[in-house]
């Protein structure tokens, strides 16, 4: 895994100005630009910050668990695109069990390493009595289900990158760089016809605040949680 996630660099030149490095304490990527100091870019469940909001984090004060988890009781919940884990974290703190799914391998590997580094904090580990979300193989949950036929989950949440706006264009260098990485998700409606189709109850799509709601013949959005920077927009399941 980790030489294939150094290949995924050293095949794309658009990515010259970005290393892995899978050092003894954890792995990161490392930004090299002319005249600039960035700071190494790695997954870290143990932030101070985040620490503090997963203490305070409950179904009704996170407007994800209230999306995502709504009146189920300890609902399986499958996370399309885990990206940084931080609101799979929060819907597992929330009493969720979540299983994560990520397409892209350098994120991936970044995402492993911060999960295996969270379990040797003590701390942190008195916050999720059931365990933390637990990080599936390397690909979409499209393709997984497809090639192995997973367990039906209760909820799936589904949360694409989209391009770049000038507003979202303002954030640090490096989350610039790491945006650069991951690239935009394709084929978002086609996606959320086929993710709908998997859960029991509901499928969650975030979307950023004043954004379009996206329909088709095969759903229709069924309602909201405002999470004040975003939405969560619920799909009623087919199979519901």
């Amino acid at each position: 895994m980790v030489e294939s996630n150094r290949a995924f660099f050293e095949d794309d030149g658009s990515k010259d100005n970005v290393r892995l490095s899978v050092g003894q304490d954890r792995v990161e990527l490392l930004f090299d630009e002319r005249g600039q100091n960035f700071k190494p870019f790695f997954i870290d469940f143990s932030d101070r910050k985040f620490l503090s909001r997963l203490q305070r984090a409950g179904r009704n004060s996170e407007a994800v668990a209230r999306a995502v988890i709504g009146r189920l009781s300890a609902p399986v919940g499958y996370d399309a695109t885990a990206g940084l884990g931080r609101d799979s974290f929060i819907m597992q703190r929330c009493g969720a069990q979540v299983f994560m799914f990520e397409r892209n391998p350098a994120i991936w590997l970044l995402l492993n390493d911060g999960l295996c580094r969270a379990q040797t904090d003590a701390s942190l580990m008195n916050l999720f009595p059931n365990g933390l979300p637990v990080l599936m193989r390397q690909g979409t949950l499209i393709e997984l289900n497809r090639a192995e036929k997973l367990p039906v989950p209760d909820v799936v949440y589904y949360d694409p990158m989209f391009p770049q706006t000038k507003k979202s264009a303002l954030v640090k260098k490096d989350m610039q760089i790491f945006h650069s990485i991951v690239g935009a998700d394709e084929d978002v409606t086609a996606n959320l016809r086929e993710l709908v189709a998997l859960p029991k109850h509901r499928l969650i799509f975030k979307r950023p605040d004043g954004a379009e709601v996206l329909s088709a013949a095969q759903f229709a959005r069924s309602g909201y949680v405002d999470g004040k920077a975003c939405r969560f927009d619920i799909y009623k399941s087919c199979q519901s």
